[in-house]
């Protein structure tokens, strides 16, 4: 890509956050993003640092020197002078580990100021051990920890404090209503019981089985329908969940070993794309900014996501019409209700 037509690019983008920004009424100043420190969270910072009304992105990171890293580079790619780029973003890190629950709620308390927007994006496939109990973290399996539990705590302690004033963006999944061309099943729910999300939330409802991909995929539905229940819990915020779709250049398999790792980086992805399946972290970002800004179309207790059963790119749409369970209010408020036993 020659440089000129790269700048071209850049510029259109800049200008469509632009007239993206001016769809809501809202001012939306400040920003708190979980896994910022690559893939989608760090792309999803640069562009919110490109709205002219922003001030304050918070780079939520497990890794202090991977933090550092990617807030250098952030302020490198907004022409940063100091810790302020020429629009007036401070970028800031926020030191948290989703999977450790008092991790969390240090960072609540470390964060001094308010946001207007968190961005719950941290997550991924558990590592080697997915189906781990996590006896010291409420008894939650390790992927449903990492995936929800930890986002569950920070949510609720941002809006505890006053520390939240406007949005909650939750990452989904097109995997939480099933994506059988990926590999992962449809979540199968009987009952929709407080019983049989808490069996999700410490993984024995999966048996002896612990196929990663059938965990992430019921994690994820329930992560969908602990959001719908937010919406009530929290009726002064929108609270929506808003699946990137499959995005390359992401970290999701990076506890999976190096063979996983390598194979999704090199293989999958790239196969993937050239099909048309996937996308960048440029369109995965994006969904998060587009449900941010754009207030008419994505509702509080919603979830986007690809508008086809087998898709994972492309445009998104309420997953109700896909998967009635999403809309079901009795199933929402049963799985938050799962979520906050172990709490």
């Amino acid at each position: 890509m020659s440089y000129a037509y790269a700048s071209c690019f850049a510029l259109a983008g800049i200008i469509l956050i632009i007239i993206m920004s001016a769809r809501t009424s809202a001012t939306i100043e400040s920003v708190l993003i979980t896994g910022a420190n690559s893939g989608v969270g760090k792309e999803c910072a640069r562009q919110l640092s490109l709205l002219p009304q922003m001030k304050r992105i918070v780079l939520g990171c497990r890794d202090r020197v991977k933090a550092q890293e990617a807030k250098v580079d952030l302020e490198r790619a907004t022409r940063s002078r100091s810790t302020t780029n020429e629009m007036g973003v401070v970028f800031e890190i926020l030191i948290l580990d989703l999977s450790n629950i008092e991790s969390v709620k240090g960072a609540i308390e470390e964060l001094t100021d308010p946001v207007d927007v968190v961005v719950m994006n941290a997550g991924g496939l558990g590592g080697n051990t997915p189906g781990k109990v996590l006896e010291d973290q409420g008894g939650f399996s390790s992927i449903f920890c990492a995936n929800v539990a930890g986002h569950v705590v920070l949510l609720d302690g941002l809006v505890e404090a006053g520390k939240l004033s406007r949005t909650a963006i939750y990452a989904g999944s097109e995997a939480a209503r099933g994506l059988p061309v990926m590999g992962y099943p449809k979540p199968r729910i009987e009952t929709g019981s407080v019983d049989e999300f808490q069996s999700i939330c410490d993984g024995s409802f999966f048996a002896d089985s612990r196929d990663a991909k059938t965990m992430y995929a019921h994690t994820k539905y329930v992560g969908a329908l602990w959001m719908g229940s937010a919406s009530r819990q929290y009726p002064q915020h929108r609270m929506i969940a808003v699946s990137p779709g499959a995005t390359s250049g992401t970290n999701s398999a990076a506890h999976m070993g190096p063979v996983v790792q390598f194979v999704q980086k090199t293989l999958l992805f790239p196969l993937l794309k050239l099909l048309g399946n996937a996308h960048g972290v440029e369109m995965g970002a994006r969904r998060y900014v587009d449900a941010i800004l754009d207030e008419g179309t994505y509702q509080s207790g919603h979830f986007y996501a690809s508008d086809g059963p087998n898709k994972m790119t492309g445009g998104v749409v309420d997953q109700m019409k896909l998967l009635d369970d999403f809309g079901k209010e009795d199933y929402q408020d049963n799985a938050n209700a799962a979520i906050h036993s172990f709490l």
